[in-house]
């Protein structure tokens, strides 16, 4: 970790309000409200017999939430679309879920007129928007989330709504769904321990965002999490305005770690573990990490206590993605403007 006055200066209260962070980690701090929510309110889904298959079509934090239900639901049959275009192998009896929060992304809708124009099941998530404009314009259902929210920050509002509809829709079963609602608990108890009133000692958020910071992170993590993995990495980038790099155990063992035959003075790695790993992949982490210790590089390494996989998502999700909005703080940047996005959607309207 990085020298301990010198990153209390750098997230004093006094600059998290200086960089805007203050709002978006308020976003964050209602995720168990946010995600209680959906559970109080009616779902809407298409009546289906049988599904094949499910695909949930997302970009950006949108898709943060497919990826996680994705790896949540694992005896599931979920593909999860982030383009313009459905995979060429859709049949009529696949469920197509579009979810985007603003209800405006472009690929999104994309998809939304694909599948509608193909007569595929059809459902939607947004917060407003086009999408909800055409779902009722075409009597598709349409679920509803929260508006006013940075999209990252609605993670629990998409994901719960996606679990919510897989348990109306009959794929999930009562125990699954009543795991999934108890998993709402994991924010309530960080709360209290990842949040600006919290000393650094016993910050979680706070300790990972002091030790990736001056450094180029580089996250490794298990298939099982993949979505926290890559999440991880993107939040770095969109709250941090920062590089990171990720990989996946088992494939990194068979390419990357030849990495650390040379030293690397600004990297450091991040391991995301999970307390039910099988034999092989704990096997994999440990000789993973000696190599790492080895070359000389420093590495950090997490778990949650977490018995169930959907909390240990929802814990990892919730603590790294405040990280990175420190990291932000720490950068001396905003971690709420994507002037870069903004850019980008400019000149694809210009163009």
């Amino acid at each position: 970790m990085n020298n301990l006055d010198e990153v209390e200066k750098l997230l004093s209260y006094d600059r998290i309000q200086r960089f805007n962070a203050t709002k978006i980690l308020n976003d964050y701090r209602k995720w168990y409200d946010l995600a209680k929510e959906v559970f109080e309110k009616d779902i809407y889904v298409v009546k289906e017999k049988e599904v094949r298959k499910i695909i949930l079509c997302g970009m950006g934090g949108s898709a943060a939430a497919c990826d996680a239900v994705r790896d949540c639901f694992k005896e599931l049959d979920i593909v999860v679309v982030k383009d313009y275009h459905l995979p060429l192998w859709v049949q009529k009896n696949d469920l197509v879920i579009t979810v985007s929060y603003s209800g405006n992304t472009e690929e999104t809708l994309s998809c939304y007129i694909e599948a509608y124009k193909k007569g595929l099941p059809l459902i939607t998530v947004s917060s407003g928007g086009i999408l909800e404009r055409v779902s009722k314009r075409d009597n598709v259902p349409h679920n509803s989330v929260v508006a006013g929210l940075a999209p990252r920050a609605a993670f629990p509002q998409l994901f719960y709504t996606l679990v919510a509809i897989f348990h109306e829709i009959g794929v999930i079963e009562k125990r699954e769904f009543d795991e999934a609602k108890n998993s709402i608990n994991q924010f309530s108890e960080y709360s209290k321990k990842i949040f600006p009133e919290t000393d650094l000692r016993e910050n979680v958020s706070k300790q990972v965002a002091a030790f990736i910071y001056k450094s180029f992170p580089t996250v490794y993590g298990s298939n099982d999490i993949k979505c926290v993995v890559e999440r991880f990495e993107r939040m770095v980038s969109e709250n941090g305005k920062w590089h990171a790099m990720s990989d996946i155990i088992p494939e990194l063992c068979h390419n990357e770690i030849v990495s650390y035959e040379l030293y690397c003075p600004q990297t450091k790695i991040v391991i995301l573990r999970t307390r039910n790993e099988s034999k092989e992949i704990f096997k994999r982490f440990e000789i993973v990490k000696d190599l790492i210790r080895s070359s000389g590089h420093e590495l950090m390494e997490l778990k949650p206590e977490c018995d169930k996989m959907i909390e240990t998502i929802v814990a990892y999700f919730y603590f790294l993605d405040t990280s990175t909005i420190y990291l932000a703080v720490m950068n001396g940047v905003d971690p709420s403007k994507t002037a870069s996005i903004d850019y980008l959607k400019k000149r694809l309207d210009e163009e």
